[in-house]
């Protein structure tokens, strides 16, 4: 959960754990209204100690962040393992928030993605409006239009929008749509970390798409640094780390840019007009 606080990461499903990052064309389809339902059970009492960590993260305040990222996608039916390698930013922004991440090394079964001889590149951002995928490989951008202009909505917050951030999020929504439990260290667990382990709640959206999620929060930093979980289509296992996190120092808006890419082919998918009232029913 990138939370401000808590979030988890489709990143890409990949736009799976980052679970959460995205994969948007639904929200797109949609109009930002992402189906989620409200959990069928109530969520049970809190173990003391989650709720003091689920405390630190809520009062955690993020204004931005910047981290190394590895996002790791591995199928192990038919050992198919995905490797991304890159850098992770976000700002909360106004209107609304903005993320940028950017893949430098991307491995698939053991090989490297390069053309001639030089690493390819991956980008998605999303700038408060659009999200926007690139590849080097294809040369190619998607823009899809999730938020229209002037429009603030909470494209972060888990259970509303289409991209829960590991940062940002609100305490009672995690507990509404999971049950959480505090697991003891495990010596492959990063340093100095408290593991939550969540169990999404029947009924609710993130149930019908994941398995328990996993959520390393550092002692110090009051940050989620490794996000876990297990796809129940396809069983695909998704990790996303975050290492050397640079929190709130400032970061220009302008180091969120897509940059320039002369020569790509970009495809644009907007939002439909808004609905107007119906003018039935009116009286005179």
């Amino acid at each position: 959960m990138m939370m401000r606080s808590l979030a988890g990461l489709p990143l890409l499903t990949m736009t799976g754990v980052l679970g959460w990052l995205p994969v948007p064309a639904q929200a797109a389809d949609s109009g930002l209204q992402p189906a989620a339902s409200a959990p069928a059970s109530q969520p049970a009492a809190l173990d003391p100690a989650v709720e003091k960590i689920l405390d630190r993260l809520e009062k955690k305040t993020i204004q931005d962040i910047e981290a190394e990222l590895r996002y790791i996608k591995n199928d192990p039916v038919l050992e198919n393992k995905q490797q991304y390698d890159g850098i992770v930013r976000f700002i909360d922004d106004k209107p609304n928030p903005r993320f940028f991440i950017r893949f430098d090394r991307m491995v698939h079964d053991g090989i490297i993605s390069k053309k001639d001889g030089r690493l390819l590149k991956e980008w998605h951002v999303f700038d408060g409006q659009w999200y926007s995928e690139a590849r080097e490989r294809t040369e190619t951008v998607v823009r899809r239009q999730i938020v229209r202009p002037g429009e603030k909505v909470e494209v972060f917050r888990i259970g509303k929008g289409p991209f829960p951030l590991p940062f940002g999020q609100k305490k009672g929504d995690i507990v509404q749509h999971f049950s959480i439990r505090l697991i003891p260290p495990a010596p492959k667990d990063p340093p100095n970390t408290d593991h939550l382990e969540c169990t999404p709640l029947p009924g609710t959206e993130t149930a019908e798409k994941y398995g328990k999620v996993h959520f390393y929060v550092d002692r110090k930093l009051d940050l989620p640094v490794r996000v876990a979980t297990v796809e129940k289509e396809g069983g695909n296992e998704i990790t996303a780390s975050f290492t050397n996190p640079k929190v709130n120092q400032g970061l220009a808006g302008s180091k969120l840019n897509l940059p320039e890419l002369p020569g790509y082919s970009i495809t644009e998918e907007r939002l439909p007009p808004p609905q107007r009232p119906s003018a039935r029913g009116k009286t005179h």
